[in-house]
């Protein structure tokens, strides 16, 4: 169980991961010391699993984000060990769930242009050899992207 001094800890880490220990240790109201051993706990005990910068893909030339919805052929060990190590290996890949419904995983993934998200498709996931079939929805606009959990106090 998080104490209130963690959560409030994982809270402003989520929103500035390179809070330094003492504006944490002074926005949850402990020294620095006890501040930065409930840190290094929380990042032991696989709370704080690393830490990240959150780029603007614009700004790189990824102008074309969407969601792919895959549907595999088969459910046998092999095709879904070929199909996680691509996920794992691509970097165009930015998110992959398994999924309920019609369709056995989304992916969200970036192009810098809907031909590369083609070829990505097209040239890359289909050739695997192990995807029955894809929807694939264009990203228009993001509304809100923060990758912050909600954290109960």
């Amino acid at each position: 169980m998080l104490d209130e001094f963690e959560r409030l800890i994982l809270k402003v880490l989520q929103h500035d991961g390179r809070a330094s220990t003492q504006v944490l240790s002074d926005a949850v109201g402990l020294s620095p010391s006890p501040c930065w051993r409930r840190v290094k706990r929380l990042e032991d005990d696989g709370f704080i699993t690393r830490y990240a910068a959150i780029l603007d893909s614009k700004k790189l030339g990824l102008n074309a984000l969407a969601h792919v919805q895959i549907s595999l052929i088969n459910h046998d060990v092999s095709s879904i060990d070929t199909f996680e190590t691509f996920v794992e290996e691509s970097e165009q890949v930015l998110e992959c769930a398994s999924i309920t419904g019609d369709f056995d995983y989304i992916l969200k993934v970036a192009a810098t242009e809907p031909e590369a998200l083609e070829h990505f498709i097209m040239h890359k996931l289909l050739r695997l050899g192990v995807v029955r079939t894809t929807t694939t929805n264009f990203i228009l606009r993001q509304l809100k992207t923060s990758g912050a959990l909600p954290i109960t106090t």
